[in-house]
């Protein structure tokens, strides 16, 4: 728990203060502050431009002097979030521990990071990347693939004799684990009182590993 905590104390994207934009000497970065807010009072479908410029305080064409459209807002939205993500991942690939070990880590504080950060990660899996044109889409793509590429570079380092493909296979199932214990992380109360999230993300971690040494 201690790399998650300390990394988001730094990137802590789901409180961004508007106050980074509050002159607008940064409008993009007040209007991304502005998105997540809405976003996370209500949801992704209701939020429009004209709403998110209401709350940065701006004119209601001000955002399109950066956004084409809400969906390349969104996706910028997103795209702060896998750099979130991006942090914890490298604090955990640069540190302790073997191969596998590292893996399990990795999986554990991603399920972590989605537990502690719902907004961004339902925007970041709220549509598929490809789905998005233009500079922001290109950007979120990026950053999407970059976060993948260290979970399949963590499973060949647990595993060296796995190819590049392989690997990529078991990374997806890996991330399917991780994606599953978000989930059931957020209902599972109903079925076990007293779950514990960090627990199962732990698990979750574990289970990885094994599926990365695994023939």
């Amino acid at each position: 728990m201690f790399i998650l905590t300390s990394v988001l104390n730094t990137v802590n994207l789901d409180r961004m203060s508007r106050s980074v934009g509050q002159h607008h000497g940064d409008l993009r970065r007040a209007l991304v502050a502005a998105a997540l807010e809405l976003v996370a009072e209500s949801d992704a479908d209701g939020v429009t431009l004209r709403a998110v410029a209401r709350r940065a305080g701006v004119s209601a064409a001000a955002p399109y002097h950066h956004f084409a459209d809400k969906d390349a807002l969104l996706a910028a939205v997103a795209r702060d979030g896998f750099d979130a993500l991006s942090e914890v991942q490298r604090a955990v690939l640069s540190g302790p521990g073997l191969p596998q070990e590292r893996l399990e880590e990795l999986v554990k504080q991603y399920v972590l990071f989605a537990l502690s950060h719902r907004t961004h990660y339902g925007l970041m899996f709220r549509t598929l990347p490809t789905e998005v044109a233009g500079a922001e889409g290109k950007a979120l793509r990026d950053a999407a693939m970059s976060a993948f590429g260290r979970l399949v570079e963590a499973i060949q380092q647990a595993n060296p004799q796995l190819s590049v493909d392989e690997a990529a296979r078991r990374a997806i199932l890996a991330w399917s684990l991780a994606h599953g214990a978000v989930d059931v992380a957020s209902w599972g109360q109903a079925l076990r009182p007293g779950l514990d999230g960090e627990a199962l993300a732990a698990d979750a971690g574990r289970a990885a590993g094994q599926l990365a040494v695994g023939r």
